[in-house]
C-alpha cells in the first residue's frame, strides 16, 4: 500500500510577502556589485595618478585644474602659521583631533591652502609636540577639492574660527590670502618624523565594502528561499 502524498498548496500570504521581498534582497545584491565596479575604478584612477611623476604647482592651472586631482605636486613656500585653521571632529586610531590647514605663500608669487594632516585636540593649548617649519621650504603633497562630506555636516562659522569641513574659497576669504589656489594641498611628513601633525592617509585607500555587502543580500536572498520551501514541505 503506498501513501499518497498531498500536492503542495502554496500559503497565499506568505508567497505575497516572499516574492517582493526575494526581488528586493536579489535587487540589493545587483546594486552592491555595481556599486565595487564603481569603487574599483575610482580607486585604480587615484592610484594611477598618485603613482604618476609629480607637477609643479605653476603646472597646475586655476581653471579646470580638477583632472589633475589626486596627482602628486610639488611647491615652495612659506607658512604662515598664525592662520592656521583647525576642522573639527576628525578622528584617527579611535582618537579624536582636527585636521590642520596652514595657509602658504608661495614662492612663485600667490598663496594655497595645505592640509598638513591631524593633530589631537591638545594642539591648540600647546600641549603636544607641534612641528612648525620656519622659513621657506619645499614640499610635496596631492591636489584634492574640498567641501562636505555628507549633508550632515555643520556649516562652518568663519566669524568664530569653527571649521567643520574644507571650504577651500570660504577658508581663503577668512585667513586673508591674496591669489589663493582653488584647491588643497595634502601633504605627509617624512619618515621618521615625530610630533604632530600626523600625515593623512592615502587618497586612493578608500572604504570598499561593497563585495561583502552584496554576498549579505545574496545570503538573506537564500536564507528566504530555503524558509520557504522549507516551510511548504513541511506542510506537505
Amino acid at each position: 500500500m503506498t501513501t499518497e502524498r498531498r500536492p503542495i498548496r502554496l500559503n497565499f500570504w506568505m508567497t505575497v510577502c516572499a516574492i517582493p521581498s526575494l526581488m528586493l534582497l536579489i535587487g540589493l545584491g545587483i546594486w552592491q556589485l555595481q556599486r565595487l565596479e564603481w569603487k574599483e575604478a575610482i580607486i585604480a584612477e587615484r592610484a594611477e595618478r598618485a603613482a604618476a611623476p609629480p607637477l609643479t604647482i605653476a603646472e597646475v592651472p586655476d581653471t579646470g585644474w580638477s583632472v589633475h586631482e589626486h596627482r602628486r605636486v610639488t611647491l615652495r613656500g612659506t607658512y604662515v602659521h598664525d592662520r592656521e585653521m583647525l576642522v573639527w571632529n576628525k578622528v584617527r586610531h579611535g582618537q579624536t583631533g582636527f585636521d590642520l590647514i596652514t595657509p602658504m605663500k608661495l614662492a612663485d608669487g600667490g598663496s594655497v591652502l595645505v592640509h598638513r594632516g591631524w593633530v589631537p585636540r591638545a594642539w591648540p593649548e600647546g600641549q603636544v609636540e607641534r612641528r612648525r617649519p620656519a622659513g621657506e621650504i619645499e614640499v610635496t603633497g596631492v591636489l584634492r577639492d574640498g567641501g562636505k562630506a555628507t549633508p550632515w555636516i555643520p556649516d562652518n562659522k568663519p566669524k568664530t574660527g569653527e571649521w567643520f569641513f574644507a571650504d577651500v574659497a570660504q577658508m581663503a576669504r577668512s585667513a586673508g590670502m591674496a591669489g589663493a589656489k582653488p584647491y588643497l594641498v595634502r601633504i605627509a611628513p617624512a619618515p621618521g618624523v615625530t610630533g604632530y601633525p600626523k600625515g593623512p592617509h592615502a587618497s586612493y585607500r578608500i572604504r570598499n565594502k561593497h563585495l561583502e555587502y552584496a554576498i549579505t543580500w545574496f545570503g538573506l536572498a537564500a536564507t528566504l528561499v530555503i524558509i520557504y520551501i522549507a516551510f511548504h514541505w513541511r506542510r506537505r
